[in-house]
């Protein structure tokens, strides 16, 4: 507790989580809102789901640069201007379908998850280096923030659809993106390092943390598997469809629980082999998960899933500060980040084409067990080719 406690005191650390909301609550916001938002406005939630899927892809490829970019310019000025910009993105998406031009929307949807997506990894990386003493408390508190956001963006959009405006929600983030201006102002000028080394080429960055850019393309792949799936998932087994609400609000709370005890301490072993570890201990329940014949069974051990898959998470987070220098941390934190978004989504169009072809619990079961194998196999190589 020393850890978390001598990390609070800090004040820079409620900036930090000002600013950390602020722009991650976008990211758990926007897909679910786009969906409700074009459903509204055009009748199809398929092009919501054009919509999620530009701002994911966005996401994905502008997170590598914008991670590295964050790295060297004047932290305050990169985090404000970014900041605008995804709001100004996210209005023209709402203005877009109000005035029944989806298609048009589209690109603003990918611009909106392009700009910004060097802020998970610039943010996370200021946390760490403020805390150099107590690294595994700083990313775990970074994973629960992020935690609670994937809570409350998911309900903040389905209350906006209980409003009557399905589309409030986006101009409701967008607000609090303009807000991160006046806190990023309350920052530290720049990262740490960013007028040392310039941060090395990507492929070298990849190179050294690829173990880890395996397990975070694999586990969000599980997770998106499991929230596409489960309310079809649950109906075919007699359960209420509304209890996948349930078992993923109990999956977020674990996962805070799971992140604050991993941090409490620096565990014995590598940091690799505890998110190998407990990544594969969240595939083997997932694989559980899809075998099952009981609904209340299956809300049980998605809840429990949260709490190992947010430790290796945490512990992911840890082997990016132990592999790479500091100049390459916030490279580092984004290409993970840009790995996951890519997992996440194409598991999502599989969970789609399950649930519209066939039994999706058929998914989960073979994603679940072919992530241990994948977790066991990248141990296997990562020793054969380092040692």
């Amino acid at each position: 507790m020393a850890g978390y406690a001598a990390l609070l005191a800090r004040p820079v650390t409620w900036w930090w989580l000002a600013a950390t909301l602020s722009t991650r609550l976008a990211v758990c916001t926007v897909p679910l809102a786009s969906v409700f938002a074009a459903g509204q406005h055009t009748g199809s939630y398929a092009w919501g789901a054009v919509l999620a899927g530009a701002y994911a892809a966005g996401e994905a490829l502008g997170a590598p640069v914008m991670g590295a970019r964050i790295q060297r310019r004047p932290l305050r000025r990169e985090l404000s201007w970014v900041a605008v910009a995804e709001a100004l993105a996210l209005a023209g998406v709402v203005a877009s379908l109000r005035l029944g031009v989806p298609a048009v929307a589209v690109p603003l949807a990918a611009l909106g998850g392009g700009v910004a997506s060097g802020t998970f990894g610039g943010l996370r990386t200021l946390l760490v280096a403020a805390a150099p003493g107590a690294r595994a408390n700083a990313l775990a508190l970074d994973v629960i923030a992020n935690q609670l956001c994937q809570v409350a963006g998911p309900a903040l959009a389905a209350a906006a659809v209980v409003a009557g405006s399905a589309d409030a929600a986006l101009l409701a983030v967008a607000g609090a993106l303009l807000a991160t201006v006046p806190v990023a102002t309350r920052l530290p000028p720049a990262l740490p390092g960013a007028d040392g080394p310039r941060p090395g080429p990507r492929r070298r960055v990849l190179r050294s943390i690829w173990p880890s850019a395996v397990v975070v393309t694999v586990v969000l792949a599980v997770q998106a598997a499991v929230e596409v799936s489960l309310p079809g998932v649950l109906e075919r087994r007699g359960g209420p469809p509304e209890w996948a609400g349930i078992a993923l609000s109990a999956l977020a709370v674990s996962s805070v629980a799971g992140s604050f005890l991993y941090g409490l301490r620096r565990w014995a072993g590598p940091a690799l082999l505890h998110t190998l570890l407990l990544a594969s201990v969240f595939g083997a329940i997932v694989a559980a998960v899809g075998v099952l014949d009981s609904p209340v069974a299956t809300v049980a051990l998605v809840g429990c899933a949260g709490f190992f898959q947010a430790a290796a998470s945490t512990a992911r987070s840890l082997t990016v500060t132990d592999a790479l220098p500091p100049a390459d941390w916030s490279a580092g934190f984004s290409v993970l980040y840009a790995w996951g978004a890519v997992g996440f989504t194409v598991a999502s169009a599989a969970g789609a084409l399950f649930l519209a072809t066939g039994d999706p619990a058929v998914l989960l079961t073979a994603l679940g067990a072919g992530a241990c194998l994948t977790f066991a196999f990248t141990g296997w190589a990562e020793r054969r080719f380092t040692s």
